[in-house]
Parts: structure tokens; C-alpha cells; sequence
């Protein structure tokens, strides 16, 4: 979607179809880009250029296939099949790319036996160019010689320079020079020591784990204080915690500001073991905490529609919650979250579990 809009900004007008189960999506249809997961519409529709094809691995993936009477049998993904064309498609076919563009490439690297290496197989997904894009390469070494089912050699494909599979490197942009150009933002990277509360006989693991969960929300917390920022977003192993952090954060964060901790707080804990990481406790200033009715949290995963998302979104870049209240917005996102789309900047981003917190601060 991101990559529609940016090219019909620049100028291009050519059809675009995406291979995807978006239907009647309002932005994908202002911007004139139709959507299927079916062949034979694909094949109807892409079948000469010009014409731009969007598609996720997931279309490289075989299916269920509905009409062999075992049940048994699969058909190849959406994207193959309408290249292949044939009696299935009562004869359409699309005709292969003159430029393949793969984003996210590393996902292709390894064993060339995974559905999503098809993109390398021009007798499956032909084209005259690739294009490998991705900010992660991975250069895999040789493994040991594995067999597979029917006795032939793993292959393996890595994204050294002299790949077979992906061809030389044309161009590199590194992390540093990135910044420079103001391309990404600097960051720096600020671990977070924080204690195990103290164990309470009989408890359940369910009750230490939100124990543990509130403890990061009040650090979380402490940490947008000392720093002053008003947007937070934080990565969650599990979608339920992501969830959990959401629920409880409005809750957390009335009572740090009622039961605000103060230097006489931090002298009294003088107590504690010496930091293994040589961490400081901070320099507590009175009434650094917003009020909690300012305070709003929301989260996000990928079983949530895109539309939930897209207006979630925009409230968290907005600073603005669905009740109309401005204030310091929460967004725990929980894993398979992707294509967050356009966000406003976003002073802090933490990885969160029940067991560890990791923060990376955006330099302005």
C-alpha cells in the first residue's frame, strides 16, 4: 500500500493489481489498485503490461487444492499459477515480468526448498531482472551436506557478494551514512535494569508475570518522564501481553502519579545489590508524570482488520484517542504486526516482555 502511494505520487499511471485478500479497501481503491487472490481474475487482469503486480510471499505458498476429491491434493499459489496459466484458467495466462522487485529479500536466503525461494525459480515466477532489496543480508556458510526426502542436497542460497542466486551487489547504503542523510534517525540504545518483585508464597505464575508487567509499565513509565516524551511504542513476544500492557497501562500510570516516588524513595533503597550493568537510578523530579486521564494505550497485532490498524494508527501519530483526549499515547504491538504504514515520529520504541525491557531513543 505504502509502495502504491509513493509511485502514484511520482507520477506512475500504469494498472496495479495486488495479489491480496484486501477487497473494497477505500485507499487501495483511491489509488486505482484492484485486488484478488483468485488466478484466474489475476491472469484476467495482468495478463500484458504494462502493468504493475503487487504480491506478498504468502501468493508463493501452495493451496489446498477444493477440486481433487481426496482432499489431498495442492495447486500452486495464486501468483504461479496465473503464470502458468493452463486448463485450470480456461486458458488465460499472465505473462512473466520484465522486472521482479523483492523486497525484504533475506526472507528468500536458505534452503531453496522453502515456498517463498520460488521467487528465484524463473521457470516458476518468470522474469528478464531481479531486483533483491533488503536491509538484513544474510550470508549463510556452507552447511554440512543434508539430504532431503527424495535424496538430493539441501540448496542453499546466501546473499554473499558472489551469490549464484542473488548476483553481485549493486549498491549499499550503511547504518551511519543513513543517518547522515537524515534518511533514518540516530538512536541510542538505553537497557533498563529492573528487579524481580519480591516472591509472595502460594502465588500463581499468572500473578508474578503481571507483577513483572507492571514493574516495565512503571519503568516505561519513569523512563518517558526523564526524558520527556509523549509518544511510546512498544514490541511484545506475545500477542497477549501486548494486549495486557494496553489494558492495565492507563491503570499503571494513575497510580505512579498518585504514589509518585520521590529522592527520599530512592535513598531508602540503598539496599539493593550494586547494578551488574553499573545502571543509576534517576534524578526524580516532583510531579514529572501527566495526569493519568492524559494517559491512553491502545494495541495492535496482525488478526486486527486494516482497517482497526489504519485508524489506530492515526490516532497514535495524531496524539489523539478515539474520545477526543490529547495526551502521552501508548501502542504495545503484539508479533506479526506489519505494514504499520506512515507514523508520525516516535521519540521511544521498547521492546517489552514479561522478562526483559530494551528501549531505543530517536535522536531528534
Amino acid at each position: 500500500m505504502q509502495t502504491a502511494q509513493a509511485w502514484r505520487a511520482v507520477g506512475h499511471r500504469s494498472p496495479m493489481v495486488a495479489v491480496c485478500s484486501l477487497d473494497n479497501d477505500p485507499v487501495l481503491t483511491e489509488l486505482g489498485v484492484r485486488t484478488t487472490t483468485n488466478p484466474i481474475q489475476l491472469a484476467l487482469w495482468a495478463a500484458h503490461g504494462p502493468v504493475i503486480v503487487f504480491a506478498t510471499y504468502a501468493s508463493l505458498v501452495d493451496r489446498e487444492d477444493f477440486e481433487e476429491p481426496t482432499g489431498q491434493g495442492r495447486v500452486r499459489g495464486p501468483l504461479e499459477a496465473a503464470l502458468a496459466g493452463g486448463e485450470r484458467l480456461y486458458g488465460q495466462r499472465m505473462d512473466g515480468f520484465s522486472l521482479a522487485i523483492v523486497d525484504e529479500a533475506h526472507g528468500t536466503a536458505g534452503d531453496l526448498g522453502r515456498p517463498w525461494a520460488a521467487i528465484h525459480d524463473n521457470a516458476r515466477i518468470p522474469a528478464d531482472f531481479r531486483l533483491y532489496l533488503t536491509a538484513t543480508p544474510r550470508i549463510l556458510a556452507a552447511p554440512r551436506p543434508q539430504k532431503v526426502a527424495d535424496g538430493q542436497e539441501v540448496e542453499i542460497a546466501t546473499m554473499g557478494q558472489d551469490s549464484e542466486t542473488y548476483g553481485p551487489w549493486l549498491a549499499e547504503l550503511g547504518l551511519s551514512e543513513a543517518i547522515e542523510r537524515t534518511i533514518l534517525a540516530g538512536f541510542e540504545i538505553d537497557v533498563l535494569e529492573i528487579r524481580d518483585p519480591s516472591p509472595v508464597l502460594g502465588e500463581s505464575e499468572e500473578a508474578q508475570r503481571g507483577r513483572r508487567l507492571a514493574l516495565l509499565q512503571t519503568a516505561l513509565l519513569e523512563h518517558a518522564a526523564a526524558y520527556n516524551l509523549r509518544t511510546v511504542m512498544t514490541f511484545h513476544q506475545k500477542v497477549e501481553e501486548a494486549a495486557a500492557f494496553a489494558e492495565k497501562m492507563p491503570e499503571t500510570a494513575a497510580e505512579v502519579y498518585v504514589n509518585d516516588a520521590s529522592d527520599d524513595d530512592l535513598a531508602a533503597a540503598d539496599w539493593f545489590p550494586a547494578s551488574s550493568i553499573d545502571a543509576e537510578f534517576y534524578e526524580l523530579e516532583a510531579g514529572r508524570h501527566v495526569p493519568p486521564d492524559r494517559v491512553w494505550s491502545a494495541w495492535l497485532c496482525g488478526d486486527h482488520l486494516v482497517s482497526e490498524r489504519r485508524e489506530v494508527l492515526r490516532q497514535f501519530a495524531g496524539g489523539i484517542d478515539a474520545a477526543g483526549r490529547r495526551g502521552p499515547p501508548r501502542l504495545p504491538e503484539g508479533r506479526c504486526l506489519t505494514g504499520l504504514g506512515p507514523v508520525a515520529k516516535v521519540p521511544l520504541v521498547a521492546a517489552v516482555s514479561a522478562d526483559a525491557a530494551s528501549c531505543y531513543l530517536p535522536e531528534p
